[in-house]
């Protein structure tokens, strides 16, 4: 890939019947129906139900490769480091198999802060910094395996809010840790999101592009809503271009020459599938520096 490329995220798909279902009883019409589209590249997770080795001829079935992928863990527990990290090693192994240089690395399910988000509740100075440590004990592991981990800031994890995603990005160098922002994410939890991507412009080298609804946040704010609540059909999250998050500047505060995926993913969509699908690609061509625009 020599230029930035357009992706999708199928979460939606996978997350429409309430309980997750991540096999290719629902994955196979999916990749069909996006490909449809016109999308070329979905992110790189071998379904539920199927040999890794199988997964890059299944997707080519569908006319797709793989894209940016991402790696959850749970890191506020200095005891279970070295455990995350052989995870995030046997993780990175097989993006990298798939012929992927770069992962996501992200938290996510702390609670309490699932039941407060997006306001760094329960903030503690301490237990950041074995987040911190753990976060880096992945990146050297991903890093054996010829992968670099990108942060990818996450409501309902212990890296949540500015103080969190700055000081990760700030205590691990760039030459462990990248950055694979989230601009849904980041606007939900106050960011000024052109701005924190502007300071680490260098760095980035793939995006979830999420748009929200303000109203949404700020019912979920004054509500004080848990997650699931505040991200149901038509709360927080909203089809790129249909919301308020600034965009095109946050594009616009990408690196000369980004030559990453700009992932589009609505995790809960306030369109019928098919259409919210449409809608971003349809904004993708109109906005964004891509190859094929």
């Amino acid at each position: 890939m020599t230029g930035a490329r357009l992706a999708v995220n199928p979460i939606a798909y996978w997350l429409a019947g309430g309980v997750p279902d991540r096999t290719t009883r629902t994955l196979g019409p999916a990749f069909t129906e996006l490909a449809e589209i016109g999308y070329t590249a979905v992110k790189a997770d071998v379904p539920d139900d199927m040999d890794a080795a199988d997964y890059l001829p299944w997707l080519a079935s569908f006319g797709l490769e793989p894209a940016l992928s991402l790696y959850s863990g749970a890191f506020a527990d200095r005891e279970t480091h070295r455990e995350q990290a052989e995870a995030a090693r046997v993780f990175a192994a097989r993006q990298a198999s798939f012929g992927q240089r770069f992962c996501m690395i992200s938290t996510f399910g702390a609670d309490p802060r699932t039941q407060h988000p997006a306001v760094g509740h329960g903030f503690d100075a301490e237990r950041l910094k074995v987040v911190v440590d753990g976060i880096a004990a992945c990146c050297e592991a991903m890093r054996a395996e010829g992968v670099t981990a990108a942060l990818h800031p996450h409501v309902g994890g212990w890296v949540e809010t500015e103080h969190e995603v700055r000081t990760v990005l700030d205590e691990v160098g760039p030459d462990l840790l990248a950055f694979g922002p989230d601009t849904g994410h980041m606007s939900w939890a106050g960011m000024d999101v052109p701005a924190v991507l502007r300071d680490y412009s260098d760095r980035i080298v793939g995006a979830h592009l999420k748009d929200t609804f303000a109203a949404g946040i700020a019912r979920a704010r004054t509500d004080d809503l848990g997650y699931q609540e505040a991200t149901r059909p038509g709360g927080i999250w909203a089809e790129p271009g249909l919301g308020q998050v600034d965009l095109a500047a946050c594009v616009g505060a990408f690196p000369g020459g980004f030559a990453g995926d700009y992932m589009i993913e609505v995790d809960v969509p306030s369109l019928p599938l098919r259409e919210c699908h449409q809608v971003a690609y349809d904004w993708a061509l109109a906005t964004l520096p891509i190859e094929g625009a």
